[in-house]
């Protein structure tokens, strides 16, 4: 059986640095800001070895709720793993259906599937 370990949270907010803001207040931890490929704000953060990922999203809320890629609060939590592929073909043969098929990004290979709930599950695994 494939080994999991957490890798990160990812919060969407209409306003990520105001967010970021309230975690770096809160917490007293360091925020660093950059751009999603959309061009919009997005904030990293490291919150107790746990990366917390913010990002911003514009759109109508009625819309944004229909999409669960795009709703409001924990988009979704990750899992490192070592073998994607392996993770892939366990889950399958449990009759997990993938919301994303495992594919290549910039240095790392993803999948996801979707909990109950509505949660997303991201599988990265680093190349």
């Amino acid at each position: 059986m494939p080994t999991y370990t957490m890798e990160h949270i990812h919060l969407f907010s209409k306003d990520a640095i105001a967010a970021g803001k309230f975690y770096t207040d809160t917490f007293g931890v360091e925020v660093k800001e950059v751009k999603t490929s959309e061009g919009l704000p997005l904030c990293y953060i490291r919150l107790g070895g746990l990366i917390v990922l913010i990002s911003t999203v514009e759109g109508d809320m009625q819309e944004m709720a229909a999409d669960h890629t795009r709703q409001l609060g924990i988009n979704h939590f990750a899992l490192r793993v070592e073998d994607l592929d392996a993770v892939h073909e366990d889950l399958t043969a449990k009759g997990i259906e993938f919301t994303v098929e495992p594919k290549e990004i910039p240095g790392a290979r993803i999948a996801f599937i979707q909990g109950p709930d509505r949660v997303n599950i991201e599988f990265v695994q680093y190349t």
